[in-house]
C-alpha cells in the first residue's frame, strides 16, 4: 500500500481482515502471492516474466482441471436424466400403445386388413390369454406414477425459488 501499487481497496480490505484476526479467502490469498513477489520481490526482467509464466501455467492447469469436472458432471447428469426417465417413458408408450388399442384399430384399419392389427398388440393376446385387464391396469398405474414425478419435480422447482428468493434478501 505505501509503495502506491495494486488495489488499494483490496489491500485495505486484506489489511482489515488480517489485524482483526480473520481468516484470509483463498482468493485474496493468491493476490498476496502473485503480488508481493511482483512488487516486493526482485524487479530484473527473468524473475517478472518467471513468475508469468508460472501463472498462466497454473490458470491453464485450473481451466483443464475445470473443464474435465464439467464434462463429468454433465456426463454424469446426462446418463441419469436420460436412463431412468426415458427407459419409463417408452415403456409407458409402449404400455399405453396397447391399453388404448381400441381407437389404435380403428386407425390402423384404414390402412391395414383387420386380421393383421392383432399382431400389433402382443401384450393384449398375453392380457386375452390371462382372462384379466393387466395391460390396463399397468398404464393406469404408470399414469399415476408420471402425476407423482410431476408433484416431486413441481415441489422442487418452488422450493429452489423460495430458496433463491431468501438469498436475494
Amino acid at each position: 500500500m505505501q509503495l502506491g501499487k495494486g488495489d488499494p481497496g483490496r489491500l485495505e480490505y486484506i489489511l482489515d481482515m488480517l489485524t482483526t484476526g480473520r481468516m484470509l479467502p483463498f482468493s485474496d490469498q493468491k493476490y498476496l502471492d502473485n503480488i508481493i513477489p511482483l512488487y516486493l520481490g526482485g524487479q530484473d526482467q527473468g524473475s517478472i516474466q518467471e513468475k508469468n509464466e508460472h501463472t498462466v501455467d497454473q490458470l491453464q492447469k485450473e481451466i483443464q482441471n475445470l473443464n474435465q469436472r464439467l464434462v463429468k458432471l454433465e456426463r454424469k447428469g446426462f446418463e441419469r436424466y436420460i436412463g431412468k426417465k426415458t427407459i419409463f417413458f417408452f415403456v409407458t408408450v409402449f404400455v399405453g400403445w396397447h391399453a388404448l388399442q381400441v381407437y389404435n384399430v380403428e386407425f390402423l384399419n384404414m390402412f391395414l386388413p383387420s386380421n393383421l392389427t392383432q399382431y400389433f398388440f402382443p401384450l393384449n393376446l398375453l392380457d386375452n390369454s390371462l382372462n384379466y385387464k393387466i395391460v390396463a391396469f399397468v398404464f393406469t398405474a404408470m399414469m399415476y406414477a408420471w402425476l407423482f414425478i410431476g408433484f416431486i419435480y413441481l415441489a422442487r422447482l418452488i422450493k429452489s425459488r423460495k430458496i433463491s428468493s431468501h438469498s436475494d434478501i
